[in-house]
């Protein structure tokens, strides 16, 4: 890893620290262990852990738009390492195949590129749903 690509994804980890607040822990050059494969440890760039879930978020310090390819991989990496989302963080962009495969696999997208202030306090937005099960029995009695 470069000096440059430390120095990016150490951003990258400060402005989603003081997004999620203190309810977060928010890593940054984390190792996971692979859970086919515990005694080998996953590195991923930032991990954010709250309420017991994690977000993994991956970073590219790139002249080239990131392709399908990656995106790919990142679902990948997110399914076997049972995170809940994943964010792919693009100096250069994405090219219209990988916006669109990552819109069907869930992945979210950060382009640096083209970031805006209203995109960067979206970041943080967390989404709250309370679920209610009603089971009725013997409604005949």
């Amino acid at each position: 890893m470069t000096k440059e690509s430390e120095e990016f994804e150490q951003r990258i980890h400060r402005t989603i620290e003081l997004i999620e607040g203190s309810g977060a822990e928010v890593t940054w050059n984390d190792r996971i262990p692979d859970p086919d494969n515990p005694s080998q440890p996953r590195q991923i760039d930032i991990t954010i852990r709250r309420d017991g879930f994690m977000t993994l978020a991956e970073c590219r310090l790139h002249k080239e738009r990131q392709d399908v390819k990656w995106i790919e991989e990142l679902y990948g990496r997110k399914v076997s390492l049972n995170a809940v989302n994943v964010i792919a963080v693009s100096s250069s962009g994405f090219t219209q195949g990988a916006i669109l495969k990552a819109q069907r696999l869930g992945v979210a997208l950060r382009d640096l590129k083209s970031l805006t202030p209203v995109e960067v306090a979206n970041w943080g937005c967390t989404m709250g749903m309370r679920v209610y099960y009603y089971q009725y029995k013997n409604l005949n009695s």
